[in-house]
């Protein structure tokens, strides 16, 4: 039986996003690439836990991720990640220290994923794969700074202008209460903005 996922596109779109960011040559850019595989998750499927230990990169697909901490008994949303979007276990990965987050799948999600120390083994034989994780790590981390401003520097308001303008298909996909808590702000406030919007 033919598989229904097509992981060589799968990979190419991975291709296109380091194409963006880094020059790689054709055998450099395949192996990087055949070292991401195949995962499909249900819905409420659980990637990573606060116990999570192997590092892998995940590569999105299709499906949506929820990032999310426990606070206070309140489930905190810290990022919703999307479709040809990469995800990691970073704070174990790069402090040493335990995860305090969990990535939850919030539909059916397919995702590639490839293991790090895979990844770093070919990053130690290549200094072009280890130029390109640089420079999508500074990608990463460029969009962590922003969205830290954002929560410290903006107001309630200004927080949903930035949220309805850069990822406005959220807004009829995932529960208002996940988009609420990721902005810092209750779900009845949010309700009350989007009424003022429309």
């Amino acid at each position: 039986m033919r598989s229904a996922h097509n992981i060589s596109e799968y990979r190419e779109r991975i291709r296109r996003i380091v194409q963006s960011v880094a020059v790689l040559p054709d055998e450099q850019m395949n192996e990087f690439l055949n070292l991401f595989q195949l995962e499909v998750y249900p819905k409420n499927s659980i990637i990573i836990t606060p116990k999570t230990t192997k590092n892998k990169l995940y590569f999105l697909v299709s499906g949506l991720v929820r990032i999310y901490y426990e606070a206070e008994g309140k489930e905190i949303t810290s990022d919703i990640k999307e479709e040809n979007s990469f995800f990691l276990n970073g704070y174990y990965l790069y402090t040493g220290l335990p995860n305090f987050d969990y990535h939850v799948t919030m539909s059916p999600t397919v995702v590639l994923s490839a293991d790090y120390d895979a990844l770093e083994a070919l990053s130690d034989r290549s200094h072009e794969i280890e130029h390109m994780g640089r420079k999508l790590v500074e990608l990463h981390y460029a969009n962590f700074l922003i969205s830290n401003y954002n929560q410290l520097f903006l107001s309630a308001e200004e927080r949903f202008d930035v949220f309805q303008r850069e990822r406005a298909s959220l807004l009829n996909k995932i529960p208002l209460k996940y988009i609420a808590s990721y902005l810092g702000i209750t779900p009845e406030t949010l309700s009350r903005m989007r009424s003022k919007k429309t």
